[in-house]
C-alpha cells in the first residue's frame, strides 16, 4: 500500500498488544526514526531491535504509520492515525466483547474495581451532568 493512501478506521486491522505499545511510542515521539523508537522502548523494557523494526514494518503495512519524506539516510516515520481514533475503536471493541455491549457495565466495573480518586469521581459526575444538560 502506498503511504499516500489513507485508510478509514474500519479498514485498519486491529493491533496486537506489542503493536499497541510500539504505536504508543510513535504517538509520543511524533515524527521519529526506528532507532528513536528502539531507544524509547528499551528504556522501560528490553526487546530485540529486529523485533521492534519488524513491528514498525507491520504497522506501516497495516496503515498506522507512514514514511516522512527526508534527505536523511534513515527513514523517518510518523503516525498515520491519531491515538484518539484508535482509542475510540479499541474502547468500542472492549465494550462489545467484554461488557456485552453495555457501557453501563464498564462504568460499573471502573467505579467498583478501580482505585478512582475523589477528583476522578467528580470529573465523572461533571461529565454525566454535562451530558444530561445536552439531552434536555
Amino acid at each position: 500500500m502506498a503511504d499516500s493512501k489513507k485508510r478509514t478506521m474500519k479498514e485498519l486491522p486491529p493491533l496486537s498488544r506489542l503493536e499497541q505499545r510500539i504505536m504508543g511510542i510513535v504517538w509520543n515521539l511524533g515524527e521519529c526514526s526506528s532507532a528513536e523508537v528502539i531507544v524509547a522502548h528499551n528504556e522501560t523494557e528490553r526487546l530485540a531491535e529486529t523485533t521492534i523494526r519488524t513491528v514498525l514494518a507491520n504497522l506501516r503495512k497495516k496503515g498506522y504509520i507512514e514514511l516522512v519524506p527526508t534527505v536523511e539516510r534513515q527513514h523517518r516515520l510518523k503516525p498515520a492515525v491519531s491515538r484518539e481514533k484508535v482509542g475510540r475503536r479499541t474502547l468500542r471493541e472492549l465494550v462489545s466483547g467484554f461488557f456485552g455491549g453495555s457501557p453501563q457495565q464498564i462504568f460499573s466495573y471502573l467505579i467498583k474495581e478501580e482505585q478512582l480518586s475523589e477528583d476522578d469521581l467528580e470529573e465523572l459526575r461533571r461529565l454525566i451532568e454535562e451530558r444530561q444538560q445536552k439531552g434536555k
